[in-house]
């Protein structure tokens, strides 16, 4: 699967991006803020989109997902320390398609696109 990930930790993103590979993902860019986000997704056509949800610049992966959803279609993982039964509920309008908390398990990664593969998410 052709993955875009949205984190502004560059240590984060470069975990991601070995934990990807490993499961034989390939992850097409790396974007720190939501205009990045939108112009990797433009340029690169990832099938998914793993999200932080606190951004650089005190910008909001949630604003970067409405973006990516309205304008291209892409569908977001959300990733978070911060992903309580609030925070899902409230990203439940830019149907996700899927939540892993930080710090990110291998298996509880493989886990999410896994399930967004299985109902469709590619």
């Amino acid at each position: 699967m052709r993955l875009l990930i949205v984190e502004d930790e560059l240590l984060i993103a470069m975990d991601l991006e070995l934990q990807l590979a490993e499961f034989g993902h390939e992850v097409v860019a790396i974007a720190a803020d939501p205009d990045e986000a939108v112009a990797a997704a433009r340029a690169y056509a990832p099938e998914l989109v793993l999200m932080d949800l606190h951004l650089a610049r005190g910008t909001s992966g949630v604003d970067a997902a409405r973006r990516l959803r309205e304008e291209l279609r892409l569908r977001c993982v959300f990733v978070s320390a911060t992903l309580d039964v609030a925070t899902v509920a409230a990203l439940g309008a830019l149907d996700p398609a899927g939540f892993v908390a930080k710090p990110v398990l291998p298996a509880t990664l493989r886990r999410a696109l896994e399930q967004a593969a299985a109902a469709g998410h590619p």
